[in-house]
């Protein structure tokens, strides 16, 4: 049996899935309260800033790769729950972080954490959100959880740092340009996440070494496809899915993957005006944007994307049939607009 069609963000934005097997609705909901609870017991000053960002609204994409992959075996009740709410505070917690390196005013069109509270409070409940994470998973007791989101944490702090010294040096810094400096950066962020998400669901579910190392690839190949449809929203006319505006990234400095072939391939000075100063006027960010496309680039960059999903479907054909597996299959396909 299983509930009602779901539906999944994707390039194209929201599209229709295989129905979600029987009782993952129901776990995300119990995951919502416990995610609340997070936020209720958190230090006096804290409560407000952590329950915000923990209730705001997010997709819950890496709680639901963790339930489907969980549950392709025999996953134990309460630890798959504990396990699913740690992937999300521990994303939130990224988050909370990246908006303070990043200067955020605004996530999902509601004031970031640092914007509203301060730089102090802000690094405060990220630090607190982080640490509520690890309390869950030592409750799990499972030394093969902690070491992989110890891992994802390492990359995660790892990924912060160069992206820091990315936005510092600017857009003249040669390895800004570089391909390898990119993906090495998604790798250790977004696609950490969505590895660690899998990796840990089917450590619950008690699948073979072969399974979770399939999971593996399949987590980072989407969470890599997933940056690159993100980033090709940002310039393409669409919020992000990570609910990003148009133009965020030139206006933050940042430079993705369509950037770098744009600007090896178009009119790079019109593309640097915008990617080096802080506040661009919108004349300026509408003729950097007009420049990436009037490139390949976006083009070149779905081409990658795609290229990643494959390779996700491969990890995907070592696993059990089910409905679990075809709801993981639909959420690779339709990333980058495809169909299953």
């Amino acid at each position: 049996m299983a509930s009602s069609r779901s539906t999944v963000e994707s390039a194209q934005g929201v599209v229709e899935a295989p129905a979600l097997p029987e009782g993952t609705f129901e776990i995300v909901e119990e995951v919502e309260g416990l995610l609340a609870g997070v936020g209720e017991r958190a230090p006096e000053h804290l409560v407000g800033p952590a329950t915000e960002a923990l209730t705001s609204g997010g997709k819950r994409l890496r709680p639901l790769l963790l339930i489907l992959s969980a549950r392709l075996g025999e996953p134990e009740d309460e630890a798959l729950l504990k396990a699913t709410m740690a992937i999300e505070v521990l994303h939130t917690a990224t988050l909370v972080h990246d908006d303070i390196v990043d200067r955020a005013e605004t996530r999902r069109g509601a004031p970031t954490t640092v914007a509203r509270y301060g730089r102090e409070i802000a690094v405060a409940t990220g630090d607190y959100l982080f640490a509520e994470t690890f309390m869950a998973l030592a409750e799990i007791g499972d030394p093969r959880l902690i070491r992989a989101f110890s891992e994802a944490s390492q990359g995660l702090a790892a990924g912060e740092l160069e992206q820091y010294r990315a936005s510092a040096a600017g857009a003249s810094d040669a390895d800004g340009e570089n391909v390898e400096v990119y993906l090495d950066h998604i790798r250790m962020k977004t696609a950490g996440l969505f590895k660690t998400a899998c990796v840990a669901g089917g450590t619950l579910g008690g699948l073979s070494l072969r399974q979770i190392d399939a999971l593996a690839t399949y987590g980072q190949a989407l969470g890599i496809a997933f940056q690159m449809s993100d980033d090709i929203m940002d310039l393409v006319g669409k919020p992000g899915l990570m609910g990003k505006g148009i133009g965020t990234d030139l206006v933050e400095g940042t430079v993705t993957l369509p950037i770098i072939f744009a600007l090896r391939e178009g009119d790079a000075g019109t593309m640097r005006r915008a990617l080096v100063d802080p506040n661009p006027s919108p004349e300026v960010l509408e003729a950097a944007i007009e420049a990436v496309l009037a490139t390949d680039a976006i083009a070149r960059t779905e081409a990658w994307a795609r290229g990643e999903i494959d390779a996700a479907f491969e990890g995907l054909g070592l696993l059990p049939g089910g409905p679990e597996r075809e709801v993981l299959e639909a959420v690779a396909a339709e990333v980058v607009g495809r169909s299953a």
